[in-house]
């Protein structure tokens, strides 16, 4: 997985689609693989900037604000909330330092063609870009980290329950093809981890293990000082993730919008994601200095950040009030997707956007 998305030059996110039928070589919207929220509609990150007021208000209204986005895609999000800063946000707007850490050189450049049309005087000073979280210093961010459907993309180990033992499915070369085969014993790794988070399948299930995800908020507790981490994407808590009656785990693959669970077919050219474990994100966190706020629905959240205001005026058949029915959706994004929010240095304090709790008591609960 890490090398079918990432590797350079041939990873599917570290180059554009080269397929000659297409008329766009975005992977990302819907002339490509898949859309996210913010391809659907500005919705999301007009409602984010009520929030982030909000924050940094109760953050003493620092000199420089930093909102850092986890791998910002095509700049679509980053676009859309800087210009909602400026437009109903003049003081805030002049103290934002927008960062984004993305580590594919093709979509730095997609952001910033995007991100040119907001002007060059604000964005030469006001905008920059990482590689990596390496390269950012340890506590060095006052404000918030957010990503959007990031985690989800993260490479995963995927096991299996078979002859009442746990296997790891590995990927091995047969003929010039790749083809899985079944290791164990575990490397002490998968063990440590299966014992900490205390995973349990039943005989046939397949799921996966969030190791890199687990590093990944490691490393965002290290950079953050003050302030909130916004972590939004699909998934489940431990409870749900392991349930005995999804047998085969949540990894899949996505071309042009068509789902499929087999990795091993236009390798570099499909998407490779599996749902998220919030209650490893949330472990991990607290491990390392984050609380945690919440875990709610993306529906819930928005609604708590008033995004009925938004479309309350305009015709029902409108674009924006269709986009905002499909991010509500109680069996599509509504629900599957969940917002997690933790806080570091900071005094709790009630977030808008969870003010409609969805019950997820359990956020930390392994079993």
């Amino acid at each position: 997985m890490e090398l079918a998305l990432y590797d350079v030059p041939h990873g599917y996110y570290m180059t554009k689609k080269v397929e000659p039928d297409l008329s766009s070589s975005d992977r990302i919207g819907w002339g490509g693989d898949f859309f996210t929220a913010p391809e659907l509609s500005p919705i999301l990150a007009k409602t984010l900037v009520r929030q982030i007021l909000a924050i940094d208000d109760q953050l003493g209204r620092p000199p420089q604000f930093t909102f850092m986005e986890i791998g910002a895609g095509n700049g679509t999000f980053a676009f859309d909330f800087i210009q909602e800063c400026r437009r109903i946000a003049s003081d805030f707007f002049h103290r934002l330092s927008y960062q984004i850490v993305e580590r594919s050189s093709h979509l730095q450049s997609r952001q910033a063609a995007r991100l040119s049309n907001l002007g060059g005087d604000w964005g030469k000073s006001h905008l920059n870009w990482k590689t990596s979280l390496e390269e950012v210093d340890s506590d060095s961010i006052i404000g918030v980290v957010f990503s959007n459907e990031l985690v989800d993309a993260l490479p995963v180990h995927r096991v299996r329950m078979a002859d009442q033992r746990l296997h790891e499915i590995c990927v091995a070369d047969k003929g010039g093809c790749f083809v899985e085969c079944l290791d164990s014993p575990l490397s002490p790794k998968l063990i440590e981890y299966i014992e900490a988070h205390e995973v349990a399948l039943s005989e046939g299930q397949t799921s996966e293990l969030h190791l890199a995800a687990e590093l990944w908020m490691k490393q965002v507790a290290r950079l953050l000082h003050r302030g909130i981490v916004v972590t939004i994407d699909y998934g489940h808590t431990h409870r749900d993730y392991y349930r005995s009656d999804r047998k085969d785990g949540t990894f899949l693959c996505y071309h042009r919008h068509a789902i499929s669970t087999d990795p091993y077919v236009r390798v570099g050219e499909q998407d490779m994601t599996a749902h998220v474990n919030f209650s490893v994100l949330a472990r991990a966190g607290a491990k390392n200095g984050l609380d945690i706020i919440g875990l709610t629905t993306m529906a819930n959240w928005l609604i708590g950040l008033g995004v009925e205001e938004f479309v309350r005026d305009q015709d029902q058949e409108s674009d924006d009030v269709r986009a905002l029915a499909h991010l509500l959706r109680p069996h599509g994004m509504g629900t599957t997707f969940k917002v997690l929010a933790q806080r570091k240095g900071m005094e709790a304090f009630p977030l808008q956007g969870l003010h409609y709790p969805a019950f997820f008591g359990d956020v930390v609960s392994s079993h």
